[in-house]
């Protein structure tokens, strides 16, 4: 049946539903066609593709999974943005993960609502009956700034009874929706995830006990606080029946207003505790999917580019920066939240003096509540920043840099966003090392490939404790002006500084080191220094003219190593 309040304009309402599991998107996009004529629905299964849609359509209506190769959910209400016929109206986003971070970014991209998998086609319909509704109005953007609040549900059949509780809820700020019997509960339940339910026993259709047995039994909705309304003629073995069903509470009538206020303001405190461990949890099943994600990147650039790019969106920052700690100083990298009204400027850490000593020390995050307030963090008067948290990123050998946040709002940052920063930033340590390391070990194999196109001149073996304790033929004629025995060091001055750096360098490394070196006699050489298995280091030394004696040094090594 075509749903009577169907739009009745000539030109269609365009709702574009992007998933990319192809039975999802289709069944979505199926239910949706049926609310009535006057709406054309689309349906794509990538970003990618619901661009080439839309390339020259309007578009009213976008519902798009967040989770998606390619471009995601958000990176598409992102591009969409720009498009030439303008924004959509109204933008949905699908979500598996319920973190705070994810909806700080839909709010910056004006996104109308996040949904919670798992998902049913009439749930989308609900939504998009009320969206298409709003429009009409012209209250879909006013609807994106709404204040939240808690929503109650009053399930009861009297509508005296939901008049007067309405009434007092509302009074006390919370918003209240309604439902007259078990059958309209459950489906308000699920459509509008209120924050409490008050439920009625006594109900048409399906009681009260019925509802509250579907509700548990629902993982999508049993985590919502359910308190008893009942007539104070039941039975104590009742209420008893209620509460091991897993009803959160309950209250006789005719009740006192008092009671049910302070009632259900302990449900709401217990429920807002129970969310946070659960956005917890949620926030920890995402650790693993970003560390697989990491360790899949070889690049740098690319690393430090998705690196930021997760943080800032996974927390609803406004922007982020990694900050590198080298020997020659700080290079920032930074990136800005798509639509941040910040400046787009390069990047200028303040004096870290301050902060490091505290990071070293502790080895902790920090968080600044107001970066106009605090020494630590020094802002210009006109940048946005106040909250600010800060992250180490410590590898094997020290502090490789600090992953930063910041945020327009004061206070933003709490002790949860800087746990979930650090382990974020340990695993971003981690995998930016291996990084290095991988381009450090192509750097050196594809000098080495062009090193060994020469002859071996000479070689040396040094010990653990860098003395002397071999010399080919050659190396021994390459100290003829300054003859040494095995068993000692090289001593700095005589012109085997270059040489003792190198081995400074290897000692001090993780792998071998190669080197340009000039002899005390003018002769110009390739070294390489490889640390051996059995202690001790090998200097090897490259010519780029002819040596007749090169292969006997080979054979030499062989027998020495």
């Amino acid at each position: 049946m075509k749903n009577s309040n169907s739009p009745t304009n000539t030109a269609p309402v365009r709702i574009l539903i992007v998933d990319d599991h192809p039975n999802m998107a289709r069944t979505l996009a199926r239910a949706v066609s049926q609310l009535g004529q006057g709406i054309e629905v689309l349906s794509a299964e990538s970003g990618e593709q619901a661009l080439e849609l839309v390339h020259k359509k309007t578009l009213d209506l976008l519902i798009t999974d967040m989770v998606m190769p390619g471009i995601n959910g958000l990176e598409l209400i992102e591009k969409l943005q720009s498009h030439p016929s303008g924004r959509p109206a109204y933008t949905a986003l699908i979500t598996a993960y319920d973190v705070p971070g994810l909806k700080e970014s839909a709010r910056r991209l004006k996104v109308n609502d996040v949904i919670n998998k798992p998902i049913r086609p009439e749930h989308i319909c609900q939504i998009i009956t009320k969206a298409i509704a709003d429009l009409e109005r012209g209250s879909a953007s006013q609807a994106a700034d709404a204040k939240p609040q808690f929503k109650i549900l009053i399930a009861d059949d009297l509508s005296d009874n939901v008049a007067l509780l309405s009434r007092y809820l509302e009074n006390e700020g919370y918003i209240c929706i309604s439902a007259a019997n078990g059958e309209q509960a459950l489906v308000a339940i699920r459509t509008e995830m209120p924050d409490l339910v008050l439920l009625d026993v006594n109900m048409p259709v399906k009681d009260g006990f019925e509802t509250l047995q579907e509700i548990r039994t629902d993982p999508a909705i049993a985590h919502i606080p359910v308190i008893i309304l009942t007539a104070a003629r039941l039975e104590p073995i009742d209420m008893q029946y209620a509460l091991n069903i897993g009803a959160d509470d309950y209250v006789t009538k005719p009740f006192d207003r008092r009671e049910l206020l302070a009632r259900i303001r302990t449900r709401l405190r217990v429920k807002e505790t129970e969310d946070i461990i659960r956005l917890r949890n949620k926030e920890l099943n995402l650790l693993p999917e970003i560390g697989r994600v990491l360790s899949a990147r070889l690049d740098v650039n690319e690393l430090t580019d998705l690196v930021l790019h997760r943080t800032v969106e996974t927390l609803g920052a406004m922007l982020g920066h990694i900050i590198f700690l080298t020997p020659k100083g700080q290079g920032p990298k930074s990136f800005h939240f798509p639509v941040s009204t910040s400046s787009s400027s390069p990047f200028q850490p303040p004096d870290l003096k301050n902060l490091l000593s505290q990071i070293n020390e502790t080895h902790q995050g920090v968080i600044i509540s107001d970066a106009h307030e605090d020494i630590r963090w020094r802002v210009a008067p006109d940048d946005p920043t106040r909250s600010v948290v800060v992250a180490p990123m410590f590898g094997r050998l020290g502090l490789l840099g600090l992953l930063v946040l910041a945020h327009e709002q004061s206070g933003y940052f709490r002790l949860e966003h800087k746990l979930l920063l650090q382990a974020i930033a340990s695993q971003a340590a981690i995998a930016l090392e291996n990084a290095q390391l991988y381009s450090n070990m192509i750097q050196s194999q594809q000098k080495l490939a062009s090193v060994l196109q020469g002859p071996i001149h000479a070689a040396i073996l040094f010990d653990k404790e860098g003395r002397l304790k071999w010399l080919s033929p050659a190396g021994e004629k390459m100290f003829a002006n300054h003859p040494v025995e095995l068993g000692e060091s090289l001593k700095p001055g005589d012109g085997y500084d270059p040489l003792l750096d190198l081995l400074d360098d290897t000692r001090t490394g993780t792998g071998f080191k190669i080197g340009k070196i000039t002899w005390p006699d003018d002769c110009d050489f390739t070294a390489t220094l490889t640390p051996m298995e059995s202690g001790g280091y090998l200097a090897l030394f490259y010519s780029t003219t002819f040596d007749p004696d090169s292969h006997s040094v080979e054979r030499e090594l062989t027998d020495v190593i």
